[in-house]
């Protein structure tokens, strides 16, 4: 009786770190971090630059995090070499909290992100507010 519990409790115990180990391995997290500073947009501008602090690295994705809604019209991401990418496609719904992009796998740091939008609309008089974030994927702890 002993050895049959011992084995359940062992099976229990062990059985899942053994199995986990076999897996393949799973695409990690992001490890998101804020990019510049808030912008507040409305219908009287339709273009805002985040410009990016130098330091902040090299990212595999941007997000935009919105509080209100606009339209996305166009992503201009500028390089520090100043090279230049944007998406070539654009969600088409404007109730959205979030947009994200992968950016191109180049290893060169980002400069600043233009963005154009149209129709906004949110919590206070047709303003909303955007926040750019950048996405890298974490380093696994030594």
């Amino acid at each position: 009786m002993k050895i049959a519990k011992s084995t359940v409790i062992f099976l229990g115990v062990i059985l899942p770190f053994v199995l986990s180990a076999q897996e393949p391995q799973k695409p990690g997290k992001l490890q998101w971090t804020k990019l510049g500073t808030t912008a507040q947009i409305n219908n009287d501008f339709f273009t805002h630059v985040f410009r990016i602090r130098k330091n902040a690295g090299v990212f595999s994705k941007l997000e935009l995090r919105i509080n209100g809604i606009f339209v996305l019209d166009w992503v201009l991401v500028g390089y520090e070499d100043g090279a230049t990418w944007s998406p070539t496609e654009y969600p088409a719904i404007a109730l959205r909290k979030t947009y994200t992009f992968s950016l191109p796998d180049n290893g060169k740091m980002v400069k600043s992100v233009e963005i154009r939008y149209h129709d906004v609309g949110g919590p206070e008089a047709n303003t909303a507010a955007v926040d750019l974030w950048g996405g890298r994927p974490k380093v696994p702890m030594s």
